[in-house]
């Protein structure tokens, strides 16, 4: 940057630096995140979370890209409902999900999530308007480090793992396959207590 003179060359570095030290930032959290709970010195609060609160912390610091890339995400079903854990934590895991619709809906897609409450379970389901899951994408999506069978495949294989063990430690499940109507859907479930 000091040995270029020219101030729109050295503006377009500095944003691609930025880019690069966000991206590594989000790497070293998500990796020492993933530590922690492998390590079980995570404690879950234990508390009721309205999931209208929960969405609205999850998607906030999302805005700005859905609204860049133009990206619709609608919201059914929230209002009303609770369901016990770490909202801080499971704010994390949904964000990471919806990160990972953002990358495959790309410009233009959509997102939508529909959150049920019966007597045994409260379901969060995530739809995209993306391609789905190809081949063993299906059966790996949630693996550590598995980024796909494409090559321009974006990300680095954390968030999705890293997003199932959450829940997972919240007496959640979750599950990932394909759409009827196209699209990957996830569901999560956290049982009634």
């Amino acid at each position: 940057l000091e040995n270029n003179p020219q101030p729109g060359e050295q503006r377009r570095l500095l944003r691609e630096a930025e880019e690069l030290f966000a991206q590594m930032d989000f790497l070293l959290n998500s990796l020492l995140k993933l530590s922690r709970l492998d390590a079980g010195v995570v404690e879950f609060q234990r508390e009721r979370i309205d999931v209208d609160r929960l969405l609205e912390r999850t998607i906030h610091p999302l805005s700005i890209a859905l609204e860049l890339h133009d990206i619709g995400l609608t919201v059914k079903g929230s209002s009303g409902i609770e369901i016990t854990g770490d909202g801080g934590w499971l704010s994390e895991a949904l964000r990471n999900i919806l990160k990972n619709c953002m990358e495959s809906v790309g410009d233009g897609g959509y997102i939508e999530i529909c959150c049920t409450d019966t007597l045994l379970y409260t379901e969060i389901e995530i739809h995209d308007s993306g391609a789905g899951f190809q081949g063993e994408a299906l059966y790996r999506i949630f693996d550590r480090f598995y980024r796909g069978e494409k090559e321009s495949a974006v990300g680095y294989g954390i968030g999705l793992s890293l997003a199932k063990t959450i829940i997972l430690r919240q007496n959640g499940t979750i599950n990932a396959k394909n759409h009827p109507e196209g699209g990957a859907l996830f569901t999560i479930r956290f049982p009634k207590e």
